[in-house]
């Protein structure tokens, strides 16, 4: 299974354009202790905005890097934990498959795609800064040799790698500056990725073009089955009301902001063990969104969230679609990209509570990208919700506070036993002024 799956990507990650991103990226920071190493984690994240698939990003950086690391003095196991795991930015990163998708399986909510795309910006940072921390770490330990720094260097990397560079500036310029939206753009980038690698690199052939199309419409059809099955499943749990009672549970639940995301994420790990980020994305986005909504939690972060957990979900058996391109890229054995991993999930679950506690991280950004006010957030009508900067949602203190015992939620007892003692407005009082003598 993990052979024909590597197989297909290979295929499908032909061209120069990930080489040539490689070559700049160690260019710029391979001078630094851990450079080569950071330089793979950039590489991924440059190729993410490009591809928007994580086994296309794993394949087409980790094939060569993942060698040359090695020989450059890093751990094995650290090589090929790192590409793995930096390849999954390719899903977080805009443009992104799942970001396209989130919108349309999410009909409850008015989701801009383009704004979805802006706020994956800061996630994505976010989680390629973690890797490069421990990738500058690891360089230091394995007293790993550096690059002296040449900026001729430097700038021949970027002429030679200035249509690859173009790419993402390009597509997202395209699509922030109005020229096209986020649909066209999909077409723009295959018309461009066949210029530049047809005729500019000279990396294939015209007449094998076809067949990478027939290739990648024959892998990507399938889920177009899951699609439809998805959608009928989320037309089920629409008319069995099902969401609609779930909300009922949450809400009689009286879980706190806090409480309810820390459930969120405990679920969505789960469900990315199972299944693949799509399929997950068809089935539960219908049924999670709803719930996630009645709790103040805005669209735009919920898809990140929902996006970051399955992204995690990538490298955590028994279904990590990375973890088996990643076995048949390197020829080892699943345990072995397993134990790999291992220590980055970790990693990554650190940058999840970051982003899942600071929304400003994702959709704060995106707000301000796109010319608003990086403070807002929105309902599910895509209007702005009234009601203070952070637009109804808890602050970090005061979820802490909540935490802590120190909220609403955890002395709603004693608040109405101590309430007459408090406010002066006891039975005593009521008693006195039903009293005719008190009045008078």
């Amino acid at each position: 299974m993990s052979r024909g799956l590597g197989d297909v990507y290979k295929r499908q990650s032909k061209g120069h354009i990930s080489q040539r991103l490689i070559e700049f990226a160690q260019a710029f920071i391979g001078w630094v202790p851990g450079g080569m190493a950071m330089s793979g984690v950039i590489a991924c994240m440059l190729f993410a905005a490009i591809s928007g698939s994580s086994p296309a990003t794993v394949v087409a950086i980790g094939s060569m890097m993942g060698p040359a690391l090695i020989l450059e003095g890093y751990n094995e196991r650290f090589s090929h934990g790192l590409l793995t795991s930096a390849g999954s930015l390719g899903i977080l990163i805009p443009p992104s498959i799942p970001m396209i998708v989130y919108p349309i399986v999410n009909q409850g909510a008015v989701i801009e795609v383009e704004r979805l795309f802006a706020s994956g910006f800061g996630p994505g940072l976010v989680m390629g800064s973690i890797l490069m921390g421990y990738s500058f770490y690891q360089g230091i330990h394995d007293k790993v040799p550096t690059q002296p720094f040449a900026f001729k260097k430097l700038v021949q990397a970027f002429l030679d790698g200035f249509w690859a560079l173009m790419f993402p500036i390009l597509i997202l310029g395209g699509i922030y500056g109005g020229i096209f939206n986020a649909v066209e753009a999909s077409a723009i980038s295959v018309i461009y990725a066949v210029v530049v690698e047809v005729w500019l690199h000279r990396a294939l052939k015209l007449k094998e073009v076809p067949a990478i199309f027939g290739e990648t419409g024959v892998f990507l059809g399938s889920f177009l089955v899951i699609m439809v099955m998805a959608l009928a499943l989320g037309e089920f749990l629409e008319k069995e009301e099902i969401p609609a009672r779930m909300v009922e549970w949450i809400q009689a639940k009286d879980l706190a902001y806090w409480q309810f995301l820390v459930l969120l994420n405990l679920m969505l790990l789960a469900v990315g063990m199972m299944m693949d980020i799509l399929s997950a994305m068809f089935v539960f986005v219908p049924l999670l969104a709803p719930i996630a909504a009645s709790m103040g939690v805005d669209p735009m972060h919920f898809g990140i969230i929902f996006i970051v957990n399955l992204e995690i979900g990538y490298l955590t058996p028994p279904v990590g679609l990375n973890l088996f391109v990643a076995s048949a890229l390197y020829e080892k054995g699943l345990g072995h990209v397993i134990r790999s991993v291992a220590p980055f999930v970790g990693l990554m679950l650190i940058g999840l509570a970051i982003i899942t506690w600071y929304p400003q991280v994702s959709i704060g950004l995106g707000n301000a990208i796109m010319g608003g006010d990086p403070n807002q957030m929105l309902d599910e009508e895509g209007e702005v919700v009234e009601g203070g900067d952070s637009g109804g949602m808890p602050t970090m203190e005061e979820m802490m506070q909540e935490a802590m015992g120190g909220g609403d939620d955890f002395d709603d007892d004693d608040d109405e036993e101590d309430e007459p003692d408090l406010d002066g407005d006891g039975e005593a009082i009521d008693d006195e002024e039903a009293d005719p003598d008190a009045l008078e």
